[in-house]
C-alpha cells in the first residue's frame, strides 16, 4: 500500500490486543516510508493495554494517534 504513495494512510487498531517489539517496529518503519515521500501517517483505536505500551514507551508523542479511524480522516 506504501509504494502506491497515499497521501494518508490511516492505520485502525481498534481490534489489536497485543503487540511485540516486531508489531512497533514495523509501525515505526511504515511512518518513516509514508513520511519520506511527505504523506501522513495516523494511528486510530487503541485500546487498552496498547495504548498503555504507546504512552509508556512515549510513542504516543512519535505518531499522530486518533481515537478512531473517522477522526483520523476529519483531522486531515
Amino acid at each position: 500500500m506504501i509504494d502506491n504513495k497515499p497521501q494518508r494512510l490511516v492505520v485502525d487498531l481498534s481490534s489489536v490486543t497485543y503487540i511485540d517489539s516486531s508489531g512497533l517496529a514495523a509501525l515505526i518503519a511504515a511512518m518513516q516510508r509514508v513520511e519520506r515521500y511527505g504523506g501522513k501517517f495516523l494511528l486510530a483505536g487503541l485500546q487498552g493495554t496498547i495504548c498503555d505500551i504507546f504512552e509508556n514507551l512515549r510513542l504516543d508523542q512519535v505518531f499522530q494517534i486518533f481515537p478512531d479511524a473517522a477522526a483520523a480522516l476529519a483531522a486531515i
